[in-house]
């Protein structure tokens, strides 16, 4: 274990420090009008994942304590799909992008050797078809959560860094460690250059498609018996889901983009109080960590997910102004000084439109 230890911090390390490095040369002070591959991040972060996952497979003697037979297609053939993905939203064309994340998901599913199931009382292809829903759901997911690059980051970081415990504490395969260490060095490289003000935007093609990523290193976890883990590790990302369904078809809200419907980033626009937000995201985020390690010790896989969603949905209320701040226990000094500021920001504008 300590041989583990001494590798993934040095794979840690490592892979920071090459995509600090190939980050740092994007020229991020300018923004094109029309789309260009050089300007955006994803390409970067895409092809730093593939390759680091291709090393750690070949290095590393993945064979020992994996329940899943993995092989170089089992490693590149989500980034295959994912490319596929991100190249469906340059089209614009949202049925169609809808129909291809859809059917990768499926595909990726069905490719599960077949004792493998995580909803066990189903029928198999009932099993599997809702498997492939949750993978579409995470990958369009990321979508929705877009508004801040630092938020989308660090849902992704949480369910790393939870895969990287269950690993460590035996539950899952070193292999999943080692190549959840590579994307989490990548990843907080993109945070760095991510946190508000943004220097670095990964468009929606972007983060849907390393969402789809994401969804697939999931898959893998699940299939080691650690799918509720993973469901508390993303349980921030299935709350803004739900919020913007809710936003969308039930309050009828539209907006340009996906994201809009995020009722921070209505409150955050202006880019003033986006670090107050950021902030108080990121304690939640550590929390949800801390539940999906709890989970491990727990026979039940109903209490502390739902736990887990209703404790996000409490801090976005809380964040959005939804709930009032005096009949709530505090969450962060940071979530009540940013609502509140926001808040008597509004009042003084509010007064001042008066007075003309």
């Amino acid at each position: 274990m300590n041989e583990i230890a001494i590798l993934g911090i040095s794979t840690l390390l490592i892979s920071f420090t090459v995509a600090m490095f190939c980050l740092s040369r994007i020229p991020f002070d300018v923004f094109p009008k029309e789309y260009e591959f050089k300007l955006d991040p994803f390409w970067y972060i895409w092809g730093l994942m593939l390759l680091g996952s291709v090393i750690i497979y070949t290095i590393y003697p993945y064979d020992v304590d994996a329940i899943k037979d993995y092989n170089y297609m089992s490693i590149v053939l989500p980034f295959a799909l994912s490319a596929l993905i991100y190249f469906c939203y340059l089209l614009d064309i949202n049925i169609i992008t809808n129909i291809v994340i859809l059917l990768c998901s499926i595909l990726v599913v069905f490719m599960q050797q077949d004792s493998f199931a995580v909803f066990d009382k189903l029928p198999y292809w009932q099993d599997r078809l809702l498997l492939s829903l949750i993978l579409f759901i995470i990958s369009r997911g990321f979508v929705v959560i877009n508004g801040l690059g630092a938020t989308a980051c660090m849902q992704y970081c949480t369910v790393l860094i939870s895969g990287i415990l269950l690993a460590y504490l035996g539950v899952a395969p070193k292999l999943l460690a080692l190549i959840a260490i590579v994307y989490l060095g990548i990843m907080l490289a993109y945070g760095f250059f991510s946190w508000p003000p943004e220097k670095l935007v990964v468009t929606n093609g972007g983060f849907s498609a390393l969402g789809f990523i994401l969804a697939c290193f999931m898959l893998d976890m699940s299939v080691e018996h650690s799918e509720t883990s993973m469901f508390i590790a993303s349980s921030y990302l299935f709350t803004e889901i739900g919020v913007y369904l809710y936003s969308r078809f039930i309050l009828n809200e539209k907006y340009e983009f996906s994201f809009m419907h995020t009722k921070y980033y209505k409150l955050s626009n202006d880019g003033e109080y986006e670090n107050y937000i950021v902030v108080s995201l990121l304690k939640i985020f550590a929390v949800n960590i801390l539940l999906s390690y709890m989970q491990i010790y727990t026979s039940e896989r109903i209490a502390l997910p739902v736990f887990a969603v209703a404790l996000n949905f409490w801090v976005l209320s809380i964040i959005s102004g939804e709930t009032k701040l005096g009949d709530v226990f505090s969450i962060t000094k940071y979530s009540i000084r940013g609502v509140g500021k926001i808040f008597s920001k509004k009042k003084k504008q509010t007064k001042k439109s008066k007075i003309k």
